[in-house]
């Protein structure tokens, strides 16, 4: 099966009716105007739904001077046509892009690219947003940068097999003018579904045993390398469960203890996004003040033992209410007999988290207590002796 598209990349649409008509490569002949060819290879030549291709552009010879100012260097990716509209265009219903625009020929800029994208396949991994953009690993990239994006349609279909062509060529923008100088070809063969399949159920079950925090970091980023993972891909299936370092699920590792202020207590946390600089007891609302310093969204996660704060109501244990900068926070929190733990996520720029229960840490601990009594002896015994002293006299 032979799949061909000629379109030229122009900045608004194109009509089909006009790429379809070949007799306008006659009009225009790149080469014989001094327009040369760059040095072009795929990555692999062939492989299932699924598989990553890249495309290198090396080596572009300088475009003469005083040719036309609209001329730039486009290539066609055929594999996107196959879905009709189940995914976004850019040109006229069919997926083409300048690799080296008008303003990179008349300025002589022909750094090299690469292209690179993943056939479309049910079993790519699972889309994700991040700021605010979802990504999928057939996103079309050029040099890392992406400039279209499939989102969900990544993962709703197996790309045909079948032979597809990717031409290269030079086009004047704003018209029907091309002239295609070089075409690769890429094979898509069938799918093993059942090898495929068993392959996702695996990956599968370890982001889930991962997830539900069965087995450790390093054992979860083994065992998907030996799948074939490579870091993007791990660094993705964290993302799918909330396992990134600037996401609200993420449990940083425990640190400290940090000293309660007055108190020889002390405070075992974790922080993702910024610091803790102090802890302090509040006995009036019976509750520890939390100071930090947030440099972008995160979590703290903080055990509480109960003999230093603990919130009860007729004997039974009630929820924590949370304060940041002064405003009502959700947490999560896990118990066990002796301790609490909550993990509050945070916004960028917080300074103070207020956790209020029913009862907390005396602001006096044991050895400022002790250290207080001491004084206190001290103070009667100067006095006594102050006393004796005005009776000799």
């Amino acid at each position: 099966m032979q799949k061909t598209i000629v379109l030229l990349l122009t900045f608004f649409l194109i009509p089909i009716s006009n790429i379809s008509d070949v007799s306008a490569q006659e009009d225009f002949d790149s080469s014989s105007i001094g327009l040369g060819m760059p040095d072009i290879t795929i990555t692999p030549t062939s492989g299932p739904p699924g598989t990553k291709i890249e495309i290198s552009v090396t080596n572009m010879p300088a475009a003469p001077k005083g040719i036309d100012p609209r001329i730039e260097f486009f290539v066609y990716l055929p594999f996107v046509a196959e879905f009709g509209g189940n995914v976004p265009y850019n040109c006229g219903g069919e997926s083409c892009f300048p690799l080296y625009s008008f303003e990179e020929v008349g300025a002589g800029k022909f750094a090299p690219k690469k292209i690179s994208m993943t056939l479309f396949s049910t079993t790519n991994p699972k889309p994700i947003v991040e700021a605010g953009w979802t990504e999928s690993v057939c996103d079309l990239k050029i040099n890392g940068n992406t400039i279209e994006r499939y989102g969900k349609a990544c993962i709703d279909n197996d790309q045909p097999a079948g032979d597809y062509e990717i031409k290269f060529g030079w086009g004047i923008q704003r018209s029907d003018l091309y002239d295609i100088r070089k075409t690769l070809s890429f094979t898509v063969v069938e799918k093993e579904s059942v090898t495929e399949q068993l392959k996702q159920d695996q990956d599968e079950m370890v982001i889930d045993q991962y997830g539900k925090g069965l087995i450790s970091e390093s054992e979860f980023e083994k065992r998907l390398k030996e799948f074939g993972y490579d870091d993007q891909e791990i660094r993705r299936a964290k993302a799918l469960i909330g396992k990134l370092e600037n996401q609200q699920k993420f449990q940083a590792p425990l640190k400290g203890p940090i000293t309660i202020q007055g108190t020889d207590y002390e405070l075992v946390y974790g922080i993702s996004g910024g610091t803790v600089t102090q802890v302090t007891p509040d006995l009036e609302a019976q509750s520890l003040i939390i100071q930090m310093n947030s440099i972008s969204n995160g979590t703290l996660l903080v055990k509480l033992p109960r003999d230093v704060i603990d919130s009860k109501f007729e004997g039974k244990d009630d929820d924590f209410f949370v304060l940041i900068d002064g405003l009502d926070s959700e947490f999560k929190e896990g118990k066990t007999e002796t301790e609490r733990t909550l993990t509050i996520p945070f916004p960028e720029g917080s300074e103070e988290i207020e956790i209020i229960g029913t009862s907390v840490v005396p602001e006096f601990g044991s050895i400022a207590v002790l250290v207080l009594i001491v004084s206190l002896i001290s103070v009667v015994f100067i006095s006594q002796s102050k006393l004796k002293l005005l009776t000799y006299i």
